[in-house]
């Protein structure tokens, strides 16, 4: 039984259990999507990081504008 996508995850983190990580070692098709899945998350984790500002919530909320209730239902 191939590895189902959340065990391919568990592996690339280094958390699947010896079990199911055997079933690599017998299977190339499980294991060339699991390299793949370890190559897309080292990847992600190398981008830079980006934060808004610390006063970015205070830039968009001075943009907002709240109308006063009419009155009118």
């Amino acid at each position: 039984m191939h590895l189902t996508p959340d065990e391919i995850e568990l592996w690339a983190e280094g958390l699947l259990g010896a079990a199911r990580t055997m079933h690599l070692t017998e299977c190339s098709l499980c294991l060339a999507e699991a390299e793949q899945e370890r190559k897309v998350l080292l990847e992600l984790v190398a981008l830079p990081r980006f934060a808004p500002s610390a006063r970015f919530a205070d830039h968009v909320m001075a943009q907002v504008k709240i109308r006063a209730p009419s009155g009118e239902f």
